[in-house]
């Protein structure tokens, strides 16, 4: 695990999380009564009008739980494995990819786990509940979208060798591009697309990681094509001769 990150940077990790936890438990309180919601932010009350905390609250902690754990594992892991799976042996490339991402995977999640602490201590001094089923699922997408990111992003980084930078750029940007690619899931046909072509654009998001945090509940039927896709895709990439990294 030193490969990605010695042990004092996970312990530093650990103390400025739990730092900004205290600070959060002793600066926001959340309150609702009958004039409206608001929250009190060191004293200072920020008023929420007729909008209930709870949806307000929630509403906002699902996306900035979801960003934040995806992310952390993504920046947490890629360089790491990108330089594993760079390998000139083949043998070691797809060490690097298999052994490398299901450690960076780890890593990121402890990193991410911990940086949610002051997330539910967010919502518990807001709302009072501990683990609400809506962060929860959250949560689980994020470590999803974590991993499907990761696995693209070595994955291009075999097809860009000359740049690192350049893949994850890219991931980031296919990260956006799989909710706009949707709208045509929809409305494909009524824009006189036939149903195999929509049927194969469907095929085609399920592998793009994606940017806008599920509707639907979690299903495991959909982890064949979003983690399966991009994983058979990535060792594939490994097969791909050995070059140079500019410098």
């Amino acid at each position: 695990m030193d490969r990605f990150g010695s042990s004092k940077l996970r312990i530093g990790w650990v103390l400025v999380c739990l730092f900004v936890t205290g600070l959060v438990v002793m600066a926001v309180r959340g309150q609702q009564g009958e004039g409206g919601s608001q929250i009190l932010i060191f004293g200072t009350a920020v008023p929420l009008g007729a909008d209930s905390l709870r949806s307000y609250a929630l509403g906002n902690l699902q996306g900035a739980m979801y960003w934040a754990v995806s992310l952390v594992i993504l920046l947490g892991a890629f360089g790491p494995v990108s330089q594993w799976t760079a390998a000139a042996a083949r043998g070691e490339r797809f060490k690097g990819f298999f052994v490398g991402t299901g450690l960076g995977f780890a890593h990121g999640l402890f990193l991410s786990q911990v940086a949610l602490v002051p997330v539910w201590a967010l919502n518990w001094r807001l709302l009072g509940e501990a683990w609400p089923p809506e962060l929860l699922r959250a949560d689980l997408h994020g470590l999803l979208l974590g991993l499907q990111m990761l696995l693209w992003a070595v994955l291009l980084s075999r097809l860009l060798k000359s740049s690192a930078g350049l893949s994850l750029l890219l991931t980031l940007l296919l990260r956006e591009l799989g909710p706009r690619l949707s709208f045509f899931l929809d409305f494909g046909q009524d824009l006189g697309w036939s149903a195999g072509q929509v049927k194969v654009l469907d095929v085609i998001v399920r592998l793009l990681p994606m940017a806008q945090l599920p509707s639907d509940p979690f299903s495991p039927l959909a982890l064949p094509l979003s983690i399966g896709g991009p994983l058979v895709l990535g060792a594939l990439a490994m097969l791909l001769p050995a070059g140079n990294r500019s410098r």
